[in-house]
């Protein structure tokens, strides 16, 4: 067997076993949530060990989406908890997403996040300033596993991205935990927090378009 075979064996092995892995979380887990979380449950403190697994592959595979696993940490812990947890593993997995587009180009990119979908949000990073990444992360937060990857094909450093990933995220944060905070029923708070993020996905959308029609960046 050629040195080529196995390399492309020792790289689409481990690929080919997240996707199978992905179709499984997307079919068997979100078909059932409150399974799900009762599953997790029962690994007691383990559950943080699993969620930050699940949750790193919902980042670096976006297409997978990994809002249903912050809503079971949600269920299983006190707001403030959950949302500290969620910060503290979602911002280094923003910055390895960079780094892979940064390393590997947009070819690998495709391939994790898919054709369209980065097509989606190149256009918001083109031609990309400070003032435009402060916003994508302040308002985008659902959608910045996707806008991470688009971010490392720019120019924009590293430090930069570093910086304004970390510090961003964490108003953002507090945002969702008062929103959640506000409502004794906790499917009434998620359902508020979600409708908010869309509002605020629309805002920065308007927001992003009407710097970039006067170049202020």
């Amino acid at each position: 067997m050629g040195n080529k075979v196995k390399s492309i064996i020792l790289i689409s092995g481990p690929l080919m076993f997240l996707v199978l892995f992905s179709l499984y979380l997307q079919i068997a887990v979100l078909s059932d949530p409150k399974g799900f979380t009762s599953w997790l449950s029962q690994f007691g403190l383990f559950v943080i060990l699993v969620y930050i697994l699940i949750q790193s592959l919902t980042i670096i595979i976006a297409p997978i989406g990994g809002f249903f696993i912050q809503v079971a940490m949600l269920t299983l812990f006190p707001p403030a908890f959950a949302f500290t947890i969620i910060y503290l593993v979602v911002t280094p997995l923003y910055l390895v997403n960079f780094l892979i587009a940064r390393k590997f180009g947009r070819p690998l990119v495709i391939r994790l996040v898919g054709r369209k979908a980065l097509e989606k949000v190149d256009h918001m990073a083109k031609d990309m300033g400070v003032s435009t990444l402060l916003i994508l992360k302040l308002f985008q937060g659902m959608y910045f596993d996707y806008i991470s990857y688009a971010v490392g094909l720019t120019q924009i450093p590293f430090k930069t991205f570093a910086i304004i990933n970390v510090l961003t995220g964490i108003p953002g944060i507090l945002i969702n935990y008062y929103i959640l905070s506000r409502f004794e029923n906790l499917t009434v708070g998620i359902v508020v927090w979600v409708v908010f993020a869309y509002v605020l996905l629309g805002f920065s959308i308007w927001l992003n378009h009407l710097l970039k029609k006067h170049k202020k960046f």
